[in-house]
């Protein structure tokens, strides 16, 4: 029971975003990450994503990683995304190559901002318009088990 309860939790506080369809692309497992000074750049997309989502937050407080994956495959507890927030430490790991890409980073960014893993189409799709309507369909990480509404 105790390991049940071990895996609801520790899904919960991931979200695996933009699943590269490639099947066999090289995997960069999340292991062989650094943390990355907060960008200047950052700062300015923060602040968008803050706007067009209506949450503040403080920046300060998420930290940002590399991951070398030449291919954009990030791998963490078996799952392959583009880029990951994890509530845990409200850490952010992107592909090394890909830290100065403002739709994958602003993405993320709107996670830490929620606080969830959940993809909800109001600020994503609408709002923020960091996901497409497919993608945000196709997403595996529609329902957030602590917040199952989504809002």
């Amino acid at each position: 029971m105790h390991r049940l309860i071990a895996g609801v939790l520790l899904l919960s506080s991931l979200t695996a975003c933009a699943a590269p369809k490639a099947a066999g692309a090289p995997l960069a497992p999340i292991e062989r990450a650094w943390e990355v000074p907060t960008l200047e750049l950052y700062s300015e997309w923060w602040r968008k994503t803050e706007e067009c989502s209506g949450r503040k937050g403080d920046m300060s407080l998420v930290k940002f990683f590399a991951v070398d994956a030449p291919t954009g495959a990030i791998g963490l507890n078996g799952t392959i995304a583009h880029g990951w927030w994890v509530r845990q430490g409200n850490r952010i790991y992107l592909p090394a190559n890909a830290l100065g890409e403002e739709w994958l980073v602003r993405h993320e960014m709107l996670h830490a901002l929620l606080q969830r893993g959940a993809h909800p189409a109001k600020q994503f799709v609408g709002a923020c318009h960091l996901a497409s309507v497919e993608v945000w369909r196709d997403s595996t990480m529609h329902f957030d088990p602590t917040n199952p509404r989504g809002l």
